[in-house]
């Protein structure tokens, strides 16, 4: 029995083709996928049809490498070698000679749709929702076995840890993917969520068609929670991308951007506090000198400190009234008294006892009439010191009452103020700043 090393199949394996009449120069007809111009200057990429592929790749020593031009969805007509890769005992067509003969059926499909729905509005700013900054809750409808929840959670745990995170299983590739990604979305958007992530990781145009599915793309369309579509890396630009709110470039770009930074945030509200309290410190200090100027000028200004000096004034003016009513008694008393004498000596007695009768009549009446006349004068005196009392601003203070000021100017009707107006109330021993929640005027 004839026992062979690995290397030794390959090796046969590899003559036996290059022998090979048909395989070792071969025209083969299809679809460019995963077109890519390393940055080693190889070309690598994959011609398919609709039921099978080949791996194709050009080397950079060759004049072919640096002309041509593909992308993905051309269809092409290649000519070259079927050779294998040892290392992974895989095979794969090496170009040398390559012709366009249109568009791939595929990518042709996935052209015309994305222009159906762009003419429908489907990609319309205007109809696309806001992703929530700051999330409670964010669906994730993908695999539960591939790279991609891993770096969404991941990164939505190191970013926001705060958030919840729902993961939604399903299939992300093949026949039965779409309907899966579509029973996932109406899932979560009766969760009530704020944010939903679709998507997957990367693969080739094929493997991600099932986000160019057009019953998908509408179940994307008409979600009420915002979502955010991150299918592939960033070269790959699916009918999700255009039909979503927003489009990540890969799943770890999608957890960034439907999440605030956590510790961006933190450090955010801190300055915020912090400015927050020089703010309110530094008014609370101006305020504290304007409360301190007003007083003082209450007190310089005030009225009670006039009030008193009147009183003071009338006071003294009633004093020096009753000093004049009643040295004008003595002088009349004295006059009479002049009078008398005069009279005795001019006689005889009995004018001298009438005229004395009458005199003292007289200086009766007009002693009554003095003494009523200072009563009058008192009263009005003590009626001008309690009007006086009673229009003293601290006099109605004391009783309850308060002076209403809005921007330093007396209030005296409703219809001066409005809602949410700041105004201040002076009261007897010192006043508040006060917030008009609500006004009545009464009926007249």
């Amino acid at each position: 029995m004839q026992v062979y090393s690995v290397k030794e199949i390959s090796d046969y394996i590899q003559n036996t083709l290059k022998k090979d009449p048909i395989l070792s120069n071969v025209w083969v007809e299809g679809e460019i996928s995963n077109f890519n111009k390393n940055i080693s200057g190889h070309v690598y990429f994959r011609l398919k049809d609709d039921k099978a592929l080949i791996s194709c790749m050009i080397f950079k020593t060759m004049s072919l490498a640096k002309t041509i031009n593909l992308k993905d969805g051309d269809k092409v007509q290649l000519r070259g070698s079927i050779t294998t890769y040892q290392g992974s005992s895989t095979y794969q067509l090496l170009v040398k000679e390559c012709k366009k003969s249109g568009t791939g059926d595929l990518f042709q499909k996935y052209l015309e749709l994305k222009e159906k729905l762009e003419k429908e509005g489907y990609f319309s700013e205007l109809t696309k929702k806001s992703i929530t900054k700051y999330p409670k809750s964010i669906g994730v409808i993908t695999s539960s076995t591939g790279a991609a929840v891993n770096d969404i959670c991941r990164t939505i745990k190191r970013r926001y840890p705060i958030c919840d995170i729902l993961i939604y299983h399903c299939v992300v590739q093949g026949e039965q993917s779409a309907q899966s990604i579509i029973e996932g979305i109406k899932y979560m958007d009766d969760q009530n969520l704020d944010t939903m992530i679709v998507g997957r990781g990367g693969g080739s145009f094929e493997d991600l068609n099932s986000y160019n599915d057009e019953n998908l793309l509408k179940a994307i369309y008409n979600a009420k929670t915002p979502i955010i579509s991150a299918v592939g890396h960033e070269n790959d630009f699916m009918l999700s991308d255009f039909v979503a709110d927003l489009r990540a470039s890969t799943p770890t770009a999608a957890a960034e951007l439907a999440t605030a930074d956590f510790e961006e945030l933190k450090i955010y509200l801190q300055e915020s506090y912090a400015k927050i309290n020089r703010i309110l410190s530094r008014r609370f200090e101006d305020e504290n000198q304007e409360l301190e100027y007003y007083g003082k000028q209450l007190e310089f200004l005030g009225p009670k400190n006039i009030i008193k000096e009147h009183v003071d004034n009338l006071q003294k003016l009633k004093e020096n009234l009753k000093k004049a009513y009643k040295k004008n008694l003595v002088d009349k008393y004295n006059q009479e008294l002049n009078i008398y004498h005069k009279l005795n000596l001019l006689k005889p007695d009995k004018l001298l006892s009438l005229e004395i009768d009458k005199l003292n009549k007289v200086r009766i009446t007009m002693i009554k009439n003095l003494i009523s006349n200072i009563s009058y004068k008192e009263l009005i005196l003590d009626s001008y010191k309690n009007n006086l009392l009673h229009l003293n601003p601290s006099t109605i203070l004391e009783k309850g009452y308060a002076k209403v000021l809005k921007d330093d100017k007396n209030i005296s009707s409703v219809d001066d103020v409005k809602k949410n107006d700041n105004i201040i109330l002076i009261m007897k021993d010192g006043k508040l700043d006060t917030l008009v929640q609500n006004k009545e005027k009464f009926n007249e």
